[in-house]
């Protein structure tokens, strides 16, 4: 419990001070963007090359960690898909947030450097392959779905090339590309370059949570108790149970992969979500609250989690 208290409690608190911090207006709308694209594009990206660069050679674990997360993760979307249609008697493209909000984790702001806090490098590879995974699987899946169910035929035939654009250019999906590149290529990188890198890297933490927090302050929340009670339960509860049950039952992992699967898996509702759905005006003040509530809840699942998965 006391590892739990001395890791858990400054990590989320750091959450909280950038929450108080945008509530008290100490940051205009612009500097929590600025910070956010700091975070996004500079530090994190760092954060993720330097430690694939310098993680233990890649292993052949990363298909089974893929099948372990993702088989469980797509069948609760589809169930989640298929209880909101039937019984809550959403349209496919509302739905489609709904499920996605189930299973798609804030993998960036709060996973990344949450893992490599706990597990140090060796969580970088599998931590970059759920980034990754994502990105391609669960928004592509997400968005076929939306753009079929809103009727653009052109929109649908192009979804394919705006996914493999978005995963070009999203920094931190290419940070993991460069340095796994790096690790097997065993290529020299020159001492001050790795000193640079990791000098933003050790801002990557600090400032994804210190923004989280200050962005949460700043988004809408709504109506739908009873829809936000629901996506919490999933996914802070039941996604990560599934994948436990799968990671740890099924597939024959090193344990810091099956800790950071579950890790993963446990974290609140990212806030693509809220972007997606604002995109396609899908009930995006549902979406935030979602990711709000979750994130506030997830203090304490994730903080349970840890005390029982920190001694993997």
């Amino acid at each position: 419990m006391q590892a739990v208290i001395n890791l858990a409690l400054p990590f989320f608190a750091l959450i909280f001070t950038g929450y108080l911090a945008a509530s008290a207006r100490m940051l205009s709308e612009h500097t929590v963007g600025g910070l956010n694209t700091f975070v996004f594009y500079f530090a994190l990206p760092a954060l993720l090359l330097i430690e694939i660069y310098q993680a233990p050679a890649a292993s052949g674990d990363l298909g089974a960690l893929i099948a372990g997360y993702y088989l469980p993760g797509i069948a609760l979307f589809f169930t989640a898909l298929l209880i909101a249609r039937r019984f809550i008697g959403l349209r496919l493209a509302d739905a489609s947030i709904q499920a996605l909000a189930a299973v798609f984790s804030n993998v960036g702001f709060i996973g990344l450097p949450l893992v490599i806090l706990l597990f140090g490098s060796e969580a970088a590879l599998p931590a970059v392959a759920i980034v990754m995974g994502d990105t391609i699987v669960m928004l592509g899946l997400a968005t076929a779905l939306i753009e079929a169910d809103l009727g653009d035929p052109r929109a649908l035939s192009a979804l394919a090339w705006r996914i493999a654009a978005g995963v070009v250019k999203n920094p931190i999906v290419m940070a993991g590309v460069v340095g796994l590149t790096l690790n097997l290529t065993d290529v020299p990188v020159a001492d001050p370059l790795i000193r640079y890198g990791g000098l933003l890297a050790d801002a990557a933490g600090p400032c994804a949570l210190f923004a989280l927090g200050a962005t949460l302050a700043g988004r809408p929340i709504s109506q739908g108790a009873g829809e936000t009670a629901w996506i919490c339960l999933l996914k802070l509860i039941v996604h990560p149970a599934l994948v436990a049950v799968a990671l740890i039952g099924v597939f024959d992992l090193p344990p810091v992969w099956i800790a950071v699967g579950i890790l993963q898996a446990a974290l609140p509702v990212a806030a693509n979500v809220y972007v997606l759905a604002q995109r396609y005006q899908l009930r995006p003040a549902q979406a935030s609250t979602g990711i709000f509530f979750s994130t506030a809840l997830g203090i304490i699942t994730l903080s349970l989690l840890i005390g029982w998965l920190y001694p993997l």
